[in-house]
């Protein structure tokens, strides 16, 4: 019992350590935006070093990442007179802003936190320091740990093996941009790879979900909607790395690949009853970015008649069959 005492209290210094820390480093730090930066914080972290920062529990709410027990932390360091409140408002504009409290730290910022942790803190406090709480939220909820966490449920970070692409999120113009693609077949920019040769990330992918299920591209996610296997949806597009057995040639065309990706998706049926229109989804965007130009919505035209590869990789090689791209990506 006594070592469980110890361990919390570990805990709870280390999460206090960092609340001094973003209170010494962020201007204008009000409770909403310290819950979000220990998000990112912790999101950052796993990202770079496979640890999590903080043993911090945060759960997938209406709007973005909350952790309840940062008010309870916030209170004890308010009583030990580590920190104060200090009023402030929530822009420089006169009419439109609203008065706020701000947290204010009596402690230096670095207060023995590991050389790791402080690393991942400056990073986190350069990139969104002063950055607007509704950047936060924008930024937070496009993220992948908290995309596919159910709502209500906590976030668990380690579903996901760790790899620095795992701290991006799709920019509002490249979602806008997905949407397009999915309601049109328009051409998307591209932001992220994941493998070598996969020319779509899993953020596409969660944004190809969330085009289906009619969430706007510059909303929060609805609560309903949220939740998938992000491991599953990985282990698809890496899968476009590998040769598959039943392949003899040297190179496998996009076409190739575009089929592998989508029966590894398929496979997973991580996303419930959306799973066979994301994977297809995905498969025609990897063509899309490989170089091939359909117009319209071609799954509105043409289903293929199967899930397995040859039948799929028959499909998309029928209408990609003006296809300029290259015959390894």
């Amino acid at each position: 019992m006594e070592l469980n005492h110890t361990q919390h209290d570990k805990e709870r210094a280390g999460l206090k350590h960092l609340i001094t820390y973003l209170a010494s480093t962020v201007p204008h730090l009000p409770e909403v935006k310290l819950v979000k930066l220990i998000y990112v914080a912790q999101l950052y972290h796993y990202a770079h070093y496979g640890k999590l920062l903080t043993k911090t529990r945060f759960f997938s709410f209406s709007y973005g990442p909350h952790a309840p027990t940062i008010r309870s932390a916030l209170k004890e360091q308010l009583a030990s007179n580590a920190i104060y409140y200090e009023r402030s408002r929530t822009s420089d504009d006169p009419v439109y802003s609203n008065p706020v409290m701000i947290i204010r730290s009596c402690e230096s910022e670095d207060n023995g936190l590991p050389v790791p942790c402080l690393r991942t803190l400056r990073e986190v406090v350069e990139d969104w320091g002063e950055k607007s709480f509704e950047d936060l939220v924008d930024y937070t909820t496009r993220t992948i740990p908290f995309i596919s966490t159910a709502y209500r449920e906590q976030i668990d970070f380690t579903l996901m093996q760790p790899f620095p692409g795992l701290k991006r999120a799709l920019s509002l113009p490249l979602r806008v941009g997905i949407h397009g693609f999915v309601e049109a077949g328009k051409t998307v920019g591209e932001d992220i790879r994941h493998g070598k040769s996969c020319p779509v990330s899993i953020n596409d992918v969660a944004e190809i979900y969330l085009a289906l299920c009619g969430d706007p591209p510059d909303e929060i996610p609805s609560p309903g909607h949220l939740g998938f296997n992000p491991q599953s949806v990985m282990d698809a597009l890496v899968s476009t790395d590998d040769k598959r057995e039943d392949r003899v040639e040297q190179y496998q065309t996009p076409v190739d690949k575009a089929a592998q990706l989508t029966e590894s998706m398929l496979d997973s049926m991580c996303f419930g009853s959306y799973s066979g229109r994301v994977a297809l989804k995905t498969g025609l965007l990897f063509l899309k970015r490989s170089g091939c130009s359909f117009d319209g919505d071609v799954l509105e035209k043409n289903w293929p008649q199967g899930n397995d590869y040859e039948t799929l990789r028959e499909w998309f090689s029928r209408i990609s069959n003006n296809f300029k791209g290259t015959a390894e990506i």
